[in-house]
């Protein structure tokens, strides 16, 4: 029967094995390698005690050869575990540097600096690292305090060179916080939410934040020219943080910056999507008697830049024929790396960015001034004329307008200049009348047929004088409307106003002041 010293160490390994690593060891031994990494381990044990308790000592030993080259492989330095090679004629023991009993997962040690390479950062077409100037920093978190490291940066010979003589080489802050793979998997940059980065006592101003809720939009912090590029200075990194629940980690590296023009000629070079493959997938769903297809209207303009065209591009997911510039696209995502497409909004990163030459076939055959064309379902194209601003004609009708305005300003003024010289009649006027200053309908129809004398026609009724002082009280009191007699027992009378109200009082009460018997009626009888 197996020792249970041995199977203790070969369970505590098996907590150290990757989904991937137990997945072999249960596929060797044939069993299921379904659901999750605690039922892998689980499985595990319990085919392992099941073999201890039929005494399979065998088996045991062929499991903990599998489980200890594995978890070898997993281990981040050869000083941390160095397990002594099994032997079926003698049961496995370790040595003395294994009788710490391991963790159940692995955790970072307690010093804050570690072996350069721990952490992967995802790629990127603009950076390129090339070497990493300090040692991975751990950042604890700290949830209701501050906190501060330190990282030291010492530049040799040949990288201070490189700085000096190469702009392209550039000295760059990276960061991540803390996932549980970061040693096994790519990390996307992410700073604190409250940081201050600085360097040799220099505050940086870098956007350490990137775009709201846009994770991994946020590029590394650019110190090269707060780096004294000398060889064997000693530069100080600081980096300030505040209120965080999560560990981030924090390193120093020489990267190589990609110009965003030579992105494009690297577009150009290879990736295409040809004419004909364009105009076949077109033809496809014009084709398709679900769809009806109908001619659509393509501008030849970035949505990033409203400027024209020069490179056309567009990713591979993307269904449409609408492209847009690709050197705009770059300088928008080197800012703030989102890759997604500004049409569909689908993931365009940059290893899926094509060039369209169906578009680029359309970009050279027109002019720069025109700014949209029309594509029919098979693939033809028009220009697409451009409506013009209609602007003010130059006909006879509109000159007489506008001269018929001019000219009812000035009438209007003289004629109302004329009438209020004009002595006002004791007579009051009379609502109810037509009025005498009408003019006849000869008079109206001839004012019709020529504009030019329609102004002075106008009644003066309807003219207001604004060049009038509102001092001027000597002005004649306009007379009331007339209001209608009251007469006992009867409507409104209806006759014309005469300029006099008459009034009509009711009929006196009987006055009870005396005793009249007259005045009571008779009692029936």
């Amino acid at each position: 029967m197996a020792n249970a010293t041995d199977l203790r160490s070969v369970e505590a390994r098996i907590k150290l094995l990757l989904n991937a690593q137990l997945k072999a060891i249960l596929r060797d031994q044939h069993l299921a390698v379904s659901g999750v990494k605690s039922e892998l381990q689980i499985r595990l044990l319990a085919h392992l005690n099941k073999l201890a308790a039929a005494g399979d000592v065998a088996r045991i030993d062929h499991i903990r050869s599998l489980v200890n080259g594995s978890a070898d492989a997993n281990a981040p330095s050869s000083s941390l575990y160095t397990p002594t090679p099994p032997s079926s004629s003698s049961p496995y023991r370790p040595t003395s540097s294994t009788q710490q009993s391991p963790p159940a997962g692995y955790s970072m040690p307690p010093n804050p600096s570690f072996g350069s390479g721990q952490v992967h950062f995802k790629t990127s077409p603009f950076f390129t690292i090339v070497q990493p100037l300090s040692g991975v920093v751990e950042c604890k978190a700290r949830e209701s305090t501050r906190d501060h490291v330190d990282v030291s940066v010492t530049l040799s010979a040949e990288v201070a060179t490189q700085l000096q003589n190469d702009e392209l080489y550039r000295v760059m802050v990276y960061c991540a916080h803390d996932t549980g793979l970061n040693h096994f998997s790519a990390s996307e940059i992410a700073f604190p939410h409250q940081v201050e980065l600085k360097v040799n006592l220099d505050d940086v101003k870098a956007n350490l934040r990137g775009l709201k809720n846009k994770p991994g939009s946020t590029r590394p912090a650019d110190i090269t020219s707060f780096i004294r590029k000398k060889a064997g200075y000693n530069n100080q990194v600081t980096l300030t943080y505040a209120l965080t629940q999560k560990k981030f980690f924090l390193v120093v590296n020489l990267v190589r910056k990609t110009p965003v023009e030579v992105l494009v000629e690297k577009l150009k070079a290879g990736r295409l999507i040809s004419k004909e493959q364009v105009l076949r997938e077109m033809r496809t769903k014009a084709q398709d008697p679900d769809i009806v297809a109908t001619s659509t209207i393509m501008s030849l303009k970035c949505p990033l830049s409203t400027l024209r065209i020069d490179v056309p591009c567009r990713s591979v997911s993307c269904k449409h024929n609408q492209c847009f510039d690709a050197s705009s696209y770059l300088q928008l995502q080197e800012q703030g790396p989102t890759w997604t497409c500004p049409v569909c909004n689908k993931t365009a990163t940059f290893e899926t960015l094509l060039i369209d030459q169906y578009v680029d076939d359309i970009l050279r055959s027109t002019s720069r001034n025109i700014e949209q064309v029309t594509i029919e379902p098979e693939g033809q194209w028009s220009k697409t004329a451009v409506p013009d601003t209609p602007g003010p004609s130059n006909g006879s009708a509109s000159t007489a307008e506008d001269e018929d305005d001019f000219l009812e300003i000035q009438d209007t003024h003289v004629s109302s200049m004329k009438q209020e010289s004009a002595p006002v009649t004791a007579t009051p006027p009379n609502p109810f009348a037509t009025s005498a200053r009408t003019p006849p309908l000869s008079s109206r129809e001839q004012s019709v047929v020529s504009s030019a004398h329609r102004a002075t026609k106008r009644p003066a009724s309807t003219v207001i004088d604004l060049t009038l002082s509102d001092d001027d009280d000597d002005e004649a009191p306009r007379s009331k409307m007339p209001r209608p007699s009251l007469r006992g027992g009867g409507g409104p009378s209806m006759s014309p106003w005469n300029g006099e109200v008459h009034f009509q009082l009711p009929r006196p009460a009987p006055s009870t002041s005396a005793y009249d018997p007259n005045y009571f009626p008779s009692p029936l009888r």
